[in-house]
């Protein structure tokens, strides 16, 4: 164990170890070595996922005359992309169990779906249309750390967030005088101890950050850039923050805050329309 995960193993120890299905379906899609008979025989291995599967194929997004009863019929449906958000989605979620009426976890998923939704589509407006469906994993992703602590101590992390939500205050400055570390030290280690491509974990540790060091900048800008958006969104929504908070970040995505003010309000009316973000939203919400 080095000394990194030594810092932070009190929280690390709280997730369960690797969520197995998600890591193998992302990294075969990430080296493009799958086939959809290879994933049906490793999704098909967790009921609960299939049927959520089969649910979304069944719904009205994907209406048809005959209901879809087979994994495989419903992945093929569906496409790659969706089928791998999905699977990370519904894996993040089984980590709460019997937290899943808590405050943190419904504000949690509200926040990081609508970053993973916003991220997804600015990246196109910004030039990274090819890591579009990265964005969104990395915008679902990127807050994970807080699940750490959440499950290491429900009741002090549950008063945390209500603090954030009252006052306004700054997760990373309240985590790091209650942990002695913060959620985006701690979200990038459970990442990379979960073997996942580092742009992920590059954007659980940087988030926020105007000078991003890693070679994935631009991804982890729009990626932090989504996460404000969403936090106004759900954590925020009384009293939202200004976006020329943003400033240091948008100039090296060639935005300003008068526009991304103009674009998330306009992208809020299209995501409430999307049904796939309501299918989501059904998949978060059990």
């Amino acid at each position: 164990m080095n000394n990194t995960t030594t810092q932070y193993s009190a929280y690390l120890k709280t997730i369960p170890v690797n969520p197995g299905i998600a890591t193998k379906v992302l990294q075969m899609v990430q080296r493009q070595e799958y086939s959809f008979k290879q994933l049906e025989a490793i999704i098909g291995a967790d009921p609960g996922l299939t049927a959520k599967i089969l649910k979304i194929a069944n719904s009205a997004m994907y209406a048809r005359q005959n209901r879809v009863t087979k994994l495989q019929s419903a992945m093929t449906l569906l496409g790659i992309n969706t089928i791998k958000n999905v699977v990370i989605l519904v894996s993040g979620t089984s980590i709460f169990k019997s937290h899943t009426g808590s405050q943190f976890y419904k504000l949690f998923w509200r926040h990081s779906l609508g970053a993973a939704f916003v991220a997804r589509d600015l990246a196109v407006r910004v030039g990274l249309q090819e890591f579009a469906e990265e964005a969104f994993i990395a915008g679902l992703l990127h807050n994970v750390g807080q699940v750490a602590f959440y499950l290491h101590d429900p009741a002090g992390y549950e008063a945390l967030v209500t603090e954030v939500v009252k006052n306004g205050g700054r997760f990373s400055v309240l985590e790091q005088a209650a942990y002695g570390t913060t959620h985006k030290d701690v979200g990038g280690e459970v990442l990379r101890l979960w073997s996942f491509p580092d742009m992920y974990s590059d954007c659980a540790r940087e988030h926020g950050d105007a000078n991003v060091m890693s070679s994935w900048k631009k991804l982890i800008l729009t990626v932090s850039v989504s996460a404000f958006i969403a936090s106004n969104w759900f954590y925020f929504s009384a009293e939202p923050k200004p976006f020329p908070l943003l400033d240091p970040l948008l100039v090296n995505l060639g935005l300003d805050a008068p526009g991304i003010d103009a674009y998330q309000a306009e992208y809020r009316e299209r995501i409430e329309k999307d049904s796939f973000y309501k299918e989501c939203q059904n998949l978060i919400m059990v």
